[in-house]
């Protein structure tokens, strides 16, 4: 049974992996009230495109103030009529970045989306019995928001089921801190309502077995209700085999009902264990079944050791005092923070300062968390091999249940301490150019990670946005840079250089600034008193050593020789002030000029030796950079263009690509290939192998 059980499963993820619906040509959507969030001027929602059974996930940029209002108030089914292009769910393009991608159509079935230029009508949908819970959902979601921010946070997450981009930095401080399987264990609600309304109704004298066929109907609804997340229906659906084996006097084990849940899960989800929630939520749903005879100390010691591989798998990092943590918040979570949850959202309207003072608690709880999350406590191991996280999962269960423990947990210790080595001791070094849109930064490791170079930070340009406008939004530093330094098991960056002031440069520096260790930071002189750089620095300029560069200046890398070449005199950090690095990696040269136009390469022309193996294309290829007398004095044997994908600029210009054709020089462009590697053994890489 469990050979003919693998093998249909194996066709059928097979399938879903081939499956690839065509376009939608459709402009009739249907949209859920809860499926859509608005983050300032932008409304992103889900929707069925009519006539089809296709799920797209679309975007609008709302044209005023009063749209924002109605979308935000919004509580009922609609009907939209819409203008826009589909277009395919583009990757991630960087190594450990996060592939929204790839998560929408495993997850939710999703593989286009839709940017709506114009929404013509928007109509009111005739109510389904299904529509009646979204809608109720959705009026319970707004009237939540009315509650004090800790509070409502935690009561639209628990209780509703919702996590919106406020709940984002509570959840982020929690999976820093190994505390994220309570969420995924979350679940845990679903038993405690269960209890709380079989003894509220048991106390009106109602019969066990009436109220069993009340749990039997209204656990399927919540689930549904809630969102249908993955712990959620994995808890709804385990309370609710038991319950019905209860009723029904069917004596069925614990770990068949589990299997039973597993496989009915992934028919819905084929794609239900490459998550990290659904790994966490069952793995550990699963542990417990063999620890229900441990202590309250071995249960938190032993869920935290199979947790561990996993979050090295996919957030790197783990925190000392994990194990600690969990003994201490695991039964505050269980006992004290669900039933306050539940009482506070319940009474706010009636006596709302019972909900203050639930409130102060959570934040309290807040701030004492977010004070252990602090970088020095935090130990960056890298990304563990998916072999190496399988395997110490596995020796897990296998210590767990052998007389010979220490045979296993010595083996699990070495594997752990070999993982370690292999990603903190690199025995080749690399040069990577990080797809990040429009903007530079390039990273240089050496061979042991003995030194960490940073070449620009990247970051994003906004033009005149009004306050209603804004929205709160990740830097791509935080999506591309942080993740794969992590996944490399660096949190150390020796040397940062700036090329000049350009948002596109060095806009991200303070997002780096706050969650890495930098040793020195170099720029253009003369840009120290620009005002832009000024406030962008100022709150972190006594936690790292800040030095001003000109040509010739001496700089202390020890790893590789590095030549300034330009500027000749200090000046305010504009393109025509670009640090120009002449840099000599494992006996190839490389070159790098900033946004440096082609004035300035035809003054080093004149007096400098320019020759280079390999150079970083000046201003994302524009036709005001890398000129012919340039190109032809540098000789490179490739260049290296760091462009985003349909810029507004049109970067790489023709002309620019024309002059390296006419030179005979071949170029990579990070919009088309993304991530580009270069390794010390002249090796070179991209992330979409185009």
């Amino acid at each position: 049974m469990t050979i003919i059980l693998a093998t249909m499963f194996g066709f059928y993820y097979r399938y879903y992996e081939q499956l690839q619906p065509p376009l939608p040509h459709g402009h009739t959507l249907l949209v859920e009230p809860d499926d859509c969030t608005v983050a300032g001027d932008q409304l992103r929602f889900t929707a069925r495109v009519v006539g089809t059974r296709q799920l797209v996930q679309a975007y609008y940029y709302l044209p005023d103030q009063s749209a924002q209002h109605f979308w935000q108030q919004q509580q009922h089914a609609v009907k939209l009529t819409v203008t826009g292009d589909y277009q395919r769910l583009q990757p991630a393009t960087n190594v450990a970045e996060f592939d929204y991608a790839s998560y929408l159509k495993q997850q939710k079935r999703i593989f286009y989306s839709l940017t709506i230029d114009e929404v013509k009508t928007v109509q009111r949908c005739s109510p389904t019995f299904l529509t009646r819970l979204h809608e109720w959902r959705q009026r319970l979601i707004i009237r939540s928001r009315g509650l004090p921010q800790q509070l409502g946070q935690y009561y639209r997450s628990l209780i509703l089921g919702y996590q919106d981009a406020a709940f984002k930095s509570t959840g982020a401080l929690f999976k820093q801190l190994g505390l994220i399987h309570l969420f995924s264990l979350s679940g845990l609600h679903v038993y405690y309502f269960a209890n709380l309304f079989q003894m509220g109704l048991l106390r009106l004298r109602w019969t066990r077995e009436r109220v069993e066929v009340c749990l039997l109907i209204l656990l399927p609804l919540y689930a549904l209700f809630a969102g249908a997340t993955t712990s959620l229906l994995r808890a709804a659906l385990l309370c609710w085999l038991h319950v019905f084996n209860r009723h029904f006097h069917i004596q069925v084990a614990p770990l068949d009902c589990f299997a039973a849940v597993v496989l009915i899960n992934l028919v819905y989800r084929p794609y239900l264990f490459f998550s990290l929630g659904g790994q966490l939520s069952y793995l550990l749903s699963f542990a417990l079944l063999f620890l229900q005879g441990a202590n309250e100390w071995q249960r938190a010691l032993k869920l935290n050791l199979l947790s561990l591989p996993l979050l090295l798998y996919h957030v790197y990092e783990w925190h000392w005092l994990t194990i600690l943590l969990n003994l201490l918040i695991m039964p505050i979570f269980s006992y004290a923070i669900l039933p306050l949850t539940l009482l506070g959202g319940l009474t706010y309207n009636f006596i709302p300062i019972v909900g203050r003072l639930i409130d102060r608690c959570f934040v309290g709880l807040q701030l004492f968390l977010s004070w252990f999350a602090r970088p020095g406590l935090m130990l960056t191991y890298g990304q563990l091999p998916a072999m190496l996280a399988s395997s110490c999962i596995l020796l897990l269960f296998y210590a767990w249940c052998s007389p010979h423990k220490r045979r296993y947990y010595g083996v699990l210790a070495t594997l752990y301490l070999a993982g370690f080595c292999w990603l903190h001791f690199p025995l080749q070094g690399r040069v990577v150019f990080f797809d990040i849109g429009q903007g530079d930064s390039i990273l240089i490791e050496t061979p042991f990670h003995h030194e960490v170079t940073l070449i620009d930070t990247g970051g994003k340009l906004h033009f005149g946005q009004k306050a209603w406008q804004k929205k709160d939004s990740r830097t791509r530093a935080e999506q591309v840079i942080i993740p794969y330094l992590k996944s490399r098991g660096i949190r150390r960056i020796d040397h940062v250089f700036l090329s000049h002031q350009d948002t596109d440069h060095i806009g991200d520096l303070p997002a780096l600034l706050k969650q890495l260790q930098i040793g020195l930071v170099y720029f253009p002189a003369g840009m120290e008193y620009n005002q832009h750089f000024q406030q962008k620095i100022w709150p972190y300029r006594y936690q790292t050593k800040w030095q001003p560069l000109l040509r010739d200046n001496q700089i202390a890398i020890k790893d590789f020789h590095c030549q300034v070449l330009a500027p000749r005199q200090p000046g305010s950090g504009t393109n025509e002030d670009s640090l120009v690095l002449r840099l000599s990696l494992n006996h190839k040269t490389w070159l790098f000029t900033g946004d440096l136009p082609t004035s300035g390469e035809d003054a080093l022309v004149k007096d400098t030796v320019l020759k280079a193996d390999y150079l970083k294309a000046g201003h994302h290829g524009s036709r005001t950079s890398s000129g012919a007398a340039f190109l032809a004095a540098v000789q490179p044997q490739k260049v290296i263009i760091s462009a985003g994908r349909h810029n507004r600029y049109g970067h790489p210009h023709a002309e620019t690509l024309a002059r390296f054709k006419a030179a005979n020089i071949a170029y990579k462009n990070t919009a088309d290939v993304g991530m580009i590697i270069w390794s010390f053994d002249d090796k070179w890489w991209t992330f979409l192998h185009n």
